[in-house]
């Protein structure tokens, strides 16, 4: 019997080990195109530092210093330069593969996302909408009298696209108004809401409120 526990123990650890290195390996081996602000060595260093539980922090092909913050067995967090941000996440689908959701934000006074799918050899899923029909301003409100008033202030379209590990979820938020007055940005808010998606196996779909 302790033979038999010993044999499954070692299965269980070398498919854990298997798959903590899918998204490694889809990071270092990602085509220098897809984020030319960094080097195959960078990416690699970044993993290695890591493993070391060293800052991952390297200096880009701009002389700048990006940083990978966290790296689970199907989710990456990094930050290229000091206003911007990577995000990827494996999702697989109900035909049995497995896609690449990727989130590029950039922050000043509110973040900005967008989001783009590949698949694992790096051919890119197009049209986006396909797998995820982004959120209307009006989406991040709850309708009644104020809405048209508040669609007049919020006309802007900022949004910032969150990805976690574990989970399949996505977060959505409005941030506009961060860049509103103090008296417009607490009339928004006031009515403001995050927005949740969960994939499906085919597509990010939004949660019931």
């Amino acid at each position: 019997m302790r033979k038999i526990i010993y044999i499954l123990f070692l299965m269980f650890a070398f498919a854990a080990q298997t798959n903590a290195q899918e998204m490694r390996t889809i990071f270092v081996e990602m085509p220098d195109s897809i984020i030319p602000l960094l080097t195959k060595s960078n990416r690699a260093d970044c993993v290695d530092f890591l493993d070391a539980k060293m800052k991952a922090r390297v200096t880009n092909r701009f002389d700048g210093h990006s940083e990978l913050l966290q790296l689970t067995p199907d989710y990456l967090k990094m930050q290229l330069t000091g206003h911007t941000f990577l995000q990827m996440k494996l999702l697989p689908r109900s035909s049995g593969d497995t896609i690449i959701c990727m989130i590029n934000t950039v922050c000043a006074e509110a973040c900005d996302s967008r989001i783009r799918f590949y698949t694992k050899k790096w051919q890119q899923i197009t049209p986006a909408e396909k797998l995820l029909q982004k959120p209307m301003i009006k989406d991040f409100f709850t309708p009644g009298d104020p809405l048209e008033k508040i669609l007049q202030i919020a006309d802007i379209y900022l949004v910032e696209l969150k990805l976690f590990p574990l989970v399949k979820t996505m977060q959505a938020s409005y941030t506009m108004p961060a860049y509103m007055s103090r008296k417009d940005s607490a009339f928004v808010t006031k009515n403001m809401h995050l927005i949740e998606y969960q994939w499906t196996g085919k597509t990010f779909e939004q949660r019931e409120k």
